[in-house]
């Protein structure tokens, strides 16, 4: 395991706070959810604090879906109706919002649903009535009486969920840091600390540092708001820290994010390119435009993907009496087909003459063998052409080697 970086001025490793304010911590051994046995005592300005807080642990922590079941056993505890219980729950999850989800876990945890000095005196459970009913008007198409809901093996946990749970064990000895901070914050000194270095330790991957960087977002954003002194429930609530306390845990934060940053860019350096995937032969030629057969010489064009990686292709324009040869160019074939065309072939070496009398020519043709071929061209008493490569409706693909 990773020997976990010292904070200057302590020889131990920092000691866990049993509280955090500036995050909250993925720890599967403890219920670290939001606590309402004492919110009665708690003056306005706390229970502000204290709400807002919890929102923003269930906010970060859990999604709408995560949230629904709190919704549902929240709803069977007030007791509603079955058909109203039913018709939420066949709802698509996605339509239960995170908020949703916050309050009905604050209120089954004991937040009083009304209180005079907070949010003008609202009741919660009116919200949260009025948001369930929106739910199940906007989701009365979402699922057919008759259709039944397959059901999902509970202990399914996708790439996202596990992801997730990785990333926030690799933020154990960061967390112990920000809990020294809470504890210790005149001994707290963010410039001791090499977060890059501990990611890497845990063997981070761009993936969870992705999730980690978003994790803190939320932290750095508040800092630099109470910072600026703009929100005067942040200010109260940071009131016991001295401004260069808070200016170290923002230099933290943005270490963390930097480091997070970087894990990102360093993996798109040494991610491997995607490796292409072979097109097939009859996708390369489908452009070709030929003539497959000219019934007054009875000529029969060869099959187009024979000319993939060929050396050496004849053909024969029926319009201008041309006969072709390409030859494969020693540097840059061999010849294959791009759109309507060949290439690869050389442009100085390919030529094509006109011929008088082409049924008999072409016939010569068709008998001459490997040897003959070489010099076939070279008997026809015409001008040299050089060739372009392109490929029509006039031409006949006589024959490829």
């Amino acid at each position: 395991m990773a020997r976990a970086i010292k904070v200057a001025g302590s020889t131990k490793k920092p000691k866990k706070a049993t509280v955090s304010v500036a995050s909250i911590r993925e720890n599967r051994n403890k219920d670290l959810s939001p606590n309402w046995t004492n919110v009665d005592g708690m003056t306005a300005s706390e229970y502000r604090i204290h709400h807002h807080y919890a929102m923003q642990y269930y906010n970060i922590q859990f999604s709408g879906k995560d949230m629904k079941p709190a919704v549902l056993k929240w709803m069977e505890q007030n007791n509603y109706e079955p058909s109203i219980i039913k018709a939420f729950k066949s709802s698509k999850d996605w339509r239960c919002s995170t908020t949703m989800g916050a309050v009905a876990n604050c209120l089954l945890k004991g937040m009083p649903e009304q209180r005079d000095d907070f949010n003008n005196g609202k009741n919660t459970r009116e919200w949260l009535d009025q948001a369930i009913l929106n739910v199940i008007d906007d989701g009365r198409s979402d699922i057919e009486e008759d259709d039944e809901i397959p059901a999902k093996p509970n202990n399914v946990v996708n790439i996202q969920e596990r992801m997730k749970e990785t990333a926030g064990r690799m933020t154990e000895d960061i967390e112990e840091y920000l809990d020294n901070w809470i504890s210790s914050p005149n001994t707290f000194d963010p410039k001791q600390i090499k977060v890059l270095a501990i990611l890497k330790s845990k063997e981070a991957k761009a993936g969870h540092a992705r999730i980690i960087k978003e994790y803190y977002a939320n932290g750095m954003a508040e800092i630099s708001e109470a910072i600026a002194g703009t929100d005067e429930q942040l200010k109260e609530g940071y009131s016991n820290k001295s401004k260069k306390h808070l200016t170290n845990l923002l230099t933290f934060f943005k270490e963390i994010d930097s480091a997070c940053s970087m894990l990102m860019e360093e993996a798109k350096v040494t991610r491997k390119p995607r490796a292409k995937k072979a097109v097939s032969k009859d996708k390369l030629v489908e452009k070709l435009k030929f003539l497959k057969t000219f019934e007054p010489l009875k000529l029969v064009s060869v099959n187009p993907t024979e000319l993939l990686n060929s050396k050496e292709v004849w053909t024969f324009n029926t319009k201008t009496r041309k006969l072709g040869k390409y030859i494969a160019d020693p540097l840059q074939g061999p010849i294959t087909v791009k759109g309507s065309s060949l290439v690869g072939y050389d442009e100085h070496n390919s030529i094509q003459k006109t011929i008088r009398n082409p049924e008999q020519k072409l016939k010569e043709f068709k008998a001459a063998g490997k040897i003959e071929l070489r010099k076939f061209l070279d008997n026809i008493n015409a001008t040299d052409t050089k060739m372009t490569g392109r490929i029509n409706e006039d031409i006949i693909l006589l024959k490829v080697s």
